[in-house]
């Protein structure tokens, strides 16, 4: 939710068709946030690409790739090392070719877990906005649940104490936006993010104590959105994300308050909801 850019990957060994691409993709976004091309002549230079930018693999969103390159398979020997070799499920893996007979439709897709096929000739401008407005939404998504679920997992190595799940949510908040040098992780932008239990302000990053409840207090008076009988809700606008918790008998109070770059949708806000309520239900039983 912090993203300055989307990455994205063209793979062709014809300038042409490159250029064109990019030059259509340059004005599309998502979610309001822009695009960040790589370009590339062959699987050789895109696998160095992925070799040398090691920052570049686990953020990129989707890849366009040519099938016939140095080979008649290149494209698809691509893919294979994406999936296979660099272990990366996420991506989302579009392959166009001028010759379709070469590797046939279905095949391709159940073979190499690409996410779709078409041909050069279907290559307009609209349709590389909807791949590339699809494929996006569908990377935040994955990487979404699968950011929650890691979390959870992580969760239950603390369970019962307060002192540990405070330091856990921590670190996986340090993780995903600093780098280790304690600098800001330079793909993402205007970081200002807080946890908190009742009024203690467990994990933060871009936030003091003070900045964070006193956003807490600000986004609680606005109109938000009932996420259950309990009384949680959440308010979202075009810059901010507010989650809450309400306080139970098994659970207590627990925000969520960041600064966001986009209008977060609907699904992050439910993923971000169930866990942050997991993580109030464990601080609850914990001392």
């Amino acid at each position: 939710m912090f993203n300055k850019e989307w990455e994205i990957l063209l793979v062709d060994d014809d300038p042409d068709v490159l250029a064109v691409s990019k030059l259509a993709m340059r004005s599309f976004t998502v979610y309001g946030i822009p695009l960040k091309i790589y370009t590339c002549t062959s699987k050789a230079e895109a696998i160095d690409l992925l070799n040398t930018k090691q920052d570049l693999m686990p953020t990129l969103a989707v890849a366009f790739i040519d099938v016939v390159m140095e080979t008649d398979q290149a494209g698809l020997e691509l893919c294979q090392y994406i999936r296979e070799e660099r272990k990366n499920r996420i991506v989302q893996l579009f392959v166009r070719t001028g010759q379709p007979g070469v590797a046939p439709e279905r095949a391709v897709i159940d073979r190499y877990d690409i996410n779709g096929y078409f041909s050069k000739v279907e290559t307009t401008e609209n349709k590389l906005y909807s791949l590339t407005k699809s494929g996006v939404r569908q990377y935040y998504w994955t990487v979404t649940a699968t950011s929650h679920l890691a979390l959870a997992r992580f969760l239950a190595t603390a369970i019962g104490s307060r002192a540990a799940l405070t330091s856990l949510i921590q670190q996986v908040l340090d993780s995903a936006f600093v780098e280790r040098d304690g600098t800001p992780n330079q793909s993402l932008i205007d970081i200002s993010l807080g946890l908190i239990f009742g009024d203690e302000v467990v994990a933060s990053v871009g936030l003091d104590k003070q900045s964070a409840l006193a956003m807490r207090d600000r986004l609680d008076d606005e109109p938000g959105v009932p996420l259950s009988p309990a009384g949680d809700s959440y308010f979202v606008d075009d810059h901010h994300m507010f989650i809450k918790v309400a306080a139970q008998p098994d659970v207590s109070a627990a925000y969520m308050v960041a600064q966001t770059r986009f209008r977060q949708p609907e699904f992050y806000v439910e993923a971000t909801y169930n866990s942050l309520a997991l993580e109030a239900a464990l601080w609850n039983k914990a001392v």
